[in-house]
């Protein structure tokens, strides 16, 4: 390879790697805010903090390992799979739950707002994704499963909503995490 072969290899992969610790906008200056709101609004939609304690949902262990992810593009989709199956659970029968429904409703509506922004970050990024990222969705989806089917064995109740507030509470403080190293501009010196 030569000199000008090698340089232009280098100028490619710091453009692209710019681009997605870029390529997001919305995650970069608004999913912050919108994060830190959904999270107040499900601490607080009993009017009292959630309360972690240490029973677990049946057996039913969280999908941790997701949020482990080298690439932007897989931490965009596991942010925006995370929050979509989280917004189905909350389209669910809720109607044993004392919940404060302003807060309610405007939770719900940071989820939509949230899952929409990321599916038009998706959308983009993708473009310049060649990953497969199955793996990760399926347990994504297979551990949101299994919190709608806690959810009927439990008749919906309000107790198993606290425990599914609970996880969900847990679930957004990690999206929190992700989308800080998003967030931070990548070191592309060493190039």
């Amino acid at each position: 390879m030569d000199l000008r072969s090698l340089w232009k290899c280098i100028f490619v992969m710091v453009d692209v790697s710019q681009s997605f610790s870029l390529g997001c906008k919305w995650i970069q200056h608004r999913y912050k805010d919108m994060s830190r709101d959904s999270l107040q609004l499900v601490t607080h939609m009993l009017g009292k903090e959630v309360v972690i304690n240490e029973e677990h949902v049946e057996n039913i262990t969280s999908p941790g390992g997701v949020y482990i992810t080298i690439s932007q593009v897989s931490n965009i989709s596991i942010i925006y799979k995370v929050l979509h199956h989280i917004s189905k659970l909350y389209n669910g029968n809720m109607d044993s739950v004392r919940w404060d429904r302003e807060k309610l409703d405007r939770f719900q509506s940071n989820l939509h707002t949230q899952t929409a922004h990321l599916k038009q970050c998706m959308d983009k990024e993708v473009i310049h994704s060649s990953g497969d990222h199955g793996k990760e969705n399926q347990r994504i989806i297979h551990y949101f499963k299994k919190l709608e089917n806690y959810l009927k064995r439990k008749k919906n109740s309000a107790h198993a909503w606290e425990i599914i507030r609970t996880q969900v509470w847990k679930h957004l403080q990690r999206l929190d995490l992700i989308t800080a190293s998003l967030r931070t501009p990548r070191n592309t010196s060493h190039v």
